[in-house]
């Protein structure tokens, strides 16, 4: 596992695990999985954490997310089908009930299918400091902030690639409220219920 390829290392969770794994992270603008010419070095590994991430837009932006999130998957895995390859889901992907969900969902279909060796990581991760003034009380999640999620990650690839297996795994700390894990970094946070909550439908619970 000398040559590793990082795909949205210029985002939050790219950004964190490149402080844990030695890796070739181009930017976006170096290189974008929806239309670009992949590079002709050979990898032992990619690990694709490119997504289209904004839950609400995602409603709206139907086509985009689905783009990104799996035609974007698709261009990748068609250049590296035969390279371990990873994959960064979301801990919803279980039960999608919305557009975002759905798209990672599609995105794990596609892995399973083309990929000859993968590893789907079902996770959640949010900035550290709680970036948001409110938070759900009736939201359960595995996840954490992304400084804790990442080395997590870093650590089961490197036990995977050992292995040489396919398989799905969830990696979390244990069962909370959002609401809860707010309260750690954000005292101040203000209780929310998804019952109260109008607008497009969010998951209560990854399981």
């Amino acid at each position: 596992m000398n040559k590793i390829i990082l795909l949205g290392g210029s985002g939050l969770l790219g950004t964190e695990i490149q402080k844990h794994l030695e890796c070739d992270a181009p930017s976006h603008m170096q290189l974008d999985i929806m239309n670009s010419k992949f590079p002709d070095k050979k990898y032992d590994l990619v690990i694709h954490a490119a997504a289209y991430t904004n839950v609400d837009k995602a409603e709206v932006e139907q086509e985009e997310v689905f783009n990104i999130n799996l035609g974007g998957t698709l261009n990748l895995l068609y250049e590296y089908s035969l390279t371990p390859f990873v994959y960064i889901s979301s801990e919803y992907a279980h039960n999608p009930v919305n557009m975002y969900s759905a798209s990672k969902y599609a995105g794990e279909l596609a892995v399973k299918c083309l990929a000859e060796r993968h590893l789907i990581i079902r996770t959640l991760f949010k900035a550290n400091p709680w970036p948001h003034d409110m938070a759900w009380v009736d939201q359960y999640t595995e996840g954490d902030y992304v400084d804790v999620i990442a080395p997590l990650i870093v650590d089961e690839i490197k036990r995977w690639y050992r292995q040489k297996e396919s398989k799905t795994v969830h990696i979390g700390t244990g069962r909370k409220t959002m609401y809860e894990l707010a309260l750690r970094t954000k005292p101040d946070v203000k209780p929310i219920s998804l019952k109260d909550f109008i607008g497009i439908r969010r998951p209560y619970d990854y399981l």
